[in-house]
């Protein structure tokens, strides 16, 4: 497994392999953004603005936001309506830095996909925000492989990816964040892999 420190470093990595498979959340952009989003969404609809900073405050904190910031304002019987604001929202997110541009030119000579986690709303709604669908030639969302089990370290998005670009695992790379789930299917199956240690992420240890 190659270690780096900035996913623009992947360029400098992939040179004997045809295809190029991203995770998404904390990869390709930061997932707090998604969850930031999230919470201004649920301030609007409920029309209390402070309450997305005091969301946000309690999940850096570690605590279970929207339940205690509803609990705080007497509106727990709204946590059904929240969550659905929440997963169903459009997010306010964007790649990081030179990200877009990178994909565009790692398009321009390689075979590019994403296996990405996650409910198919808020996975879809992420990368239309992002035009994603629009850069990869490939997307596959777990999920929709028929419920969370399919997620990582699950081999089957893999094994998809592999058929799909009709190439052989060993020239199939995977890019992502997440160490304790995300490169063990790559791992069995004979894939490279590259671990973005990414120091800003929820899942970095």
């Amino acid at each position: 497994m190659i270690e780096i420190d900035s996913i623009l470093e992947v360029v400098n990595h992939i040179d004997d392999v045809d295809v190029v498979i991203f995770d998404l959340d904390d990869t390709l952009y930061g997932e707090k953004q998604y969850i930031r989003s999230g919470y201004k969404k649920i301030a609007e609809t409920f029309g209390i603005s402070e309450i997305e900073d005091k969301m946000w405050n309690v999940f850096m904190s570690g605590g279970k936001a929207i339940d205690e910031v509803l609990a705080e304002y007497d509106m727990i019987d709204k946590k059904d309506e929240a969550l659905t604001v929440y997963r169903f929202q459009e997010p306010d997110i964007d790649y990081y830095p030179g990200v877009y541009d990178m994909l565009l030119d790692i398009k321009e000579i390689k075979l590019l996909g994403v296996i990405t986690d996650g409910r198919v709303e808020g996975q879809t709604a992420k990368i239309k925000a992002l035009k994603l669908d629009e850069v990869a030639d490939n997307i596959i969302i777990t999920d929709s492989l028929g419920g969370a089990e399919f997620r990582k370290p699950n081999e089957a998005a893999f094994v998809k990816m592999q058929e799909y670009f009709d190439v052989s695992y060993s020239d199939m790379v995977y890019i992502g964040d997440n160490i304790n789930k995300d490169f063990i299917a790559p791992d069995r199956l004979g894939m490279k892999s590259i671990w973005f240690k990414n120091i800003d992420g929820i899942y970095y240890r």
